[in-house]
């Protein structure tokens, strides 16, 4: 069969057409698809954003499948900035900022001459801003904002600016971004949006004026409900601010009107009581707290209208019998509401009163402790008073019963001192605060209280401040410290032991008493370990107690000198305790050291977390990081030099990485400071490598070395 020019023509083109559609129509049918997703999601994404700062999200996920298999697969089609665009839009409402980001920069960076190029700054601009790296985001912003871009998106950079600065509080950059939108930019919507948000920025500047202006030109502007809604219920809030009351209540009576509206109607009303407790008509604040309550469908607002009258009933009407009742049904109505937590909290403090409101009537059989036990009862009765439920009055009334009531208790002074804070604070009585402290130093000059009154008075070093025990205390250390007088020292802590048996430091002085003996007038005999531990059982929880137990179960540190020969039989005991696995401390012939007897404590420094036997470090650090200073709480505690015991772990060069102190002192704070100086230390990397030659040291699993290292602690010549 013959085929004519044009039939054959035809053909060839057919042929041609089938060949560029079995390569080309595939990419473009696969980019088709993902820019067909892609406006699905992007017009879902709209409708649910009108009018709001909203991203969307969801409905992504195809066009970006569609659009990496464009970019994968085809990388050099003439639609590859087309599916870079719409990968990266997708990614940045499916929240993958930093995947966006890249996307955005490749079309900037690659295709400066693309139709996307200028939004694609714009969305890169977003994606820094929602990866809080505000300072490139606002840089890109204002370069949008300020060159030649087109109007939507001078727009959109400027509400992203204003957002920014309003989220970040910086209010008046807000409002000049804000304003250009409403001024010039944007359009209806945004306009509307923009006004919103200036309005919102006068409120938080508490400009409430120019706030109510704001809300309700956004009348004029065709709000939607939802903005109507807002604007007048937020005019009515400025309204209260400015006390304009009557119109931020008919504000709100607008809105209570409106059908429109009655899913909010319990927040309105509870503004519209709001409003009315402002205006002093407390009746009606009432009655729609009340309606509130037993009508709402909003367990919060029930919850908040029952606490709103607790807090009527208990400040208002001083009725707390109700006031509990309204804060218990709050609770009850609501436990995760805002106010339940102070609901309960109130109620609890009213419950208390009638617990701390019981009088004690005093006999012949009323003991001492009984009233103390009263008067304490009183004293937190009155501080209910003052602090929970804000009558102070009353708490004033209350602490004068007690200093009344109750002259022999020990808490009387601390109430006449609290009673005079009340008088300055509350009353501004300077006058009457100073008398009740006056008063205090005639009926009492004996109290550990005096020096905070005498600081009150400004008689700090007066003839009047002395006669307390803290004073005697302060004599006796002062004798002991400046003047080496211990026998001065003993009669000022004695004059404690025997004159004020109720103080804070009657327990210090007895402790001392008997420090002071062992220090310096030792028997040497069994005495002074017979009368610790006497102490320690007549006052078994006080923090004495405890001293007095170290210093009859504490094994002190070596003191200086001590020859090496000593410390190498100390290293050769440990070694054999370790090869003989026995549970008893081995014998180590300590003649040399004139102590006699086991020292398996110092023993027990050679042997290392391993199990295997350190070796003595001798060698000097070369650094210092964190020098050693005497404590002054070690004065009148130790009077000579000595050691403590640590076991170093040196890397490499040196440096300690590890310490364990074995033997301590009495003395917490100079074991501290000796253990912060220890691990600060770094040896000579030479040295230490030639000591793990010589004695065939094994390191261990971090590849350190462990050693035994005697710190010498030097006691200042002015305290030996």
């Amino acid at each position: 069969m013959k085929l004519t020019f044009g039939k054959t023509v035809a053909i060839v083109s057919l042929l041609l057409v089938t060949i560029l559609m079995s390569g080309g129509c595939v990419y473009y049918n696969t980019f088709y698809n993902a820019k067909k997703a892609f406006n699905k999601a992007e017009s879902q994404r709209k409708k649910r954003s009108v009018g709001k700062r909203s991203r969307g999200g969801g409905g992504y996920k195809k066009a970006i499948e569609k659009s990496l298999k464009v970019i994968e697969d085809h990388p050099n089609s003439k639609y590859y900035d087309d599916a870079l665009f719409v990968l990266g839009v997708s990614y940045y409402y499916s929240g993958m900022f930093g995947k966006a980001e890249r996307r955005f920069r490749e079309i900037i960076a690659n295709y400066p001459e693309s139709e996307y190029y200028k939004e694609s700054k714009l969305y890169l601009a977003k994606s820094k801003l929602d990866q809080e790296d505000a300072e490139e985001a606002t840089a890109l912003f204002e370069e949008i904002f300020r060159e030649e871009y087109d109007r939507e998106y001078k727009t959109e950079a400027a509400l992203a600016l204003g957002f920014h600065y309003f989220d970040a509080r910086e209010f008046d950059d807000a409002e000049r971004y804000l304003l250009a939108v409403r001024d010039s930019l944007g359009d209806g919507e945004q306009k509307k949006l923009a006004q919103n948000y200036i309005g919102d920025c006068y409120f938080e500047q508490f400009r409430f004026s120019d706030a109510l202006s704001a809300y309700l030109q956004i009348l004029g502007m065709e709000p939607t409900t939802g903005e109507r809604y807002h604007s007048i219920f937020r005019a009515a809030q400025c309204s209260y601010r400015l006390q304009r009351i009557d119109d931020g209540i008919a504000y709100l009576e607008t809105l209570a009107a409106d059908e429109l509206f009655f899913d909010s109607l319990g927040v309105i009303q509870l503004a519209l009581a709001e409003g009315y407790e402002h205006d002093d008509d407390l009746l009606q604040a009432e009655l729609i707290y009340e309606q509130v309550a037993t009508k709402g469908l909003n367990k919060k607002h029930v919850a908040k209208a029952y606490y709103y009258l607790g807090l009527i009933y208990q400040f208002d009407y001083d009725d707390l019998v109700k006031a509990k009742e309204y804060y218990d049904k709050a609770v009850e109505s609501h436990r995760g509401a805002e106010d339940a937590t102070d609901a309960l909290q109130r109620s609890s403090d009213i419950g208390k009163l009638e617990t701390f409101a019981r009088k004690l009537e005093i006999d012949s059989t009323t003991t001492l402790d009984m009233i103390d036990e009263a008067a304490a009862t009183q004293y937190r009765l009155s501080e209910l008073y003052w602090f929970s439920l804000d009558k102070p009055d009353t708490a004033m009334l209350e602490m004068q019963y007690l200093i009344d009531s109750f002259p022999e208790s020990s808490i009387v002074p601390e109430a006449m001192i609290t009673l005079s804070g009340m008088h300055r604070e509350y009353l501004a009585d300077s006058v009457g605060a100073d008398s009740i402290l006056y008063q205090l130093l005639q009926d009492f000059p004996r109290s550990d209280n005096l020096p905070r009154v005498l600081e009150a008075l400004n008689l700090t070093g007066s003839e009047a401040d002395t006669g307390y025990a803290e004073a005697y205390i302060r004599l006796a250390e002062t004798a002991l410290v400046d003047d080496s007088d211990y026998v001065a020292a003993g009669e000022h802590y004695q004059y404690v032991v025997d004159n004020f048996t109720e103080s804070e430091y009657y327990l210090q002085a007895r402790f001392a008493v008997i420090w002071l003996e062992e220090t310096y007038r030792s028997p040497g005999d069994s005495t002074l370990i017979e009368a610790y531990t006497a102490f320690a059982d007549s006052f078994p929880d006080s923090y004495w107690a405890g001293q007095a137990v170290k210093r009859t179960s504490y094994q002190a540190p070596e003191k200086l000198p001590a020859d090496r020969g000593f410390e190498e039989r100390l290293a050769e005991a440990a070694k054999q305790k370790l090869d003989d696995d026995r549970p008893t401390a081995a014998k180590v012939d300590t003649t040399d050291d004139q102590t006699g007897g086991y020292v398996d404590q110092r023993m027990t420094a050679y042997i290392g977390p391993n199990g295997d036997t350190l070796v003595l470090l001798t060698e000097r650090p070369t650094e210092i990081v964190e020098p050693f200073e005497f404590p002054t709480e070690a004065y009148g505690e130790i009077f000579e030099d000595f050691y403590l015991y640590f076991q170093i772990l040196l890397d490499f060069s040196g440096k300690v990485t590890d310490y364990d102190l074995k033997i301590r002192c009495n003395v917490d704070e100079i074991n501290e400071r000796a253990s912060q100086t220890v691990a600060s230390m770094t040896f000579d990397p030479l040295s230490v490598s030639n000591k793990v030659v010589q004695n065939n040291l094994t390191s261990d699993e971090t590849g350190g070395y462990w050693f035994v290292y005697k710190y010498t602690i030097d006691v200042p010549d002015y305290l030996k």
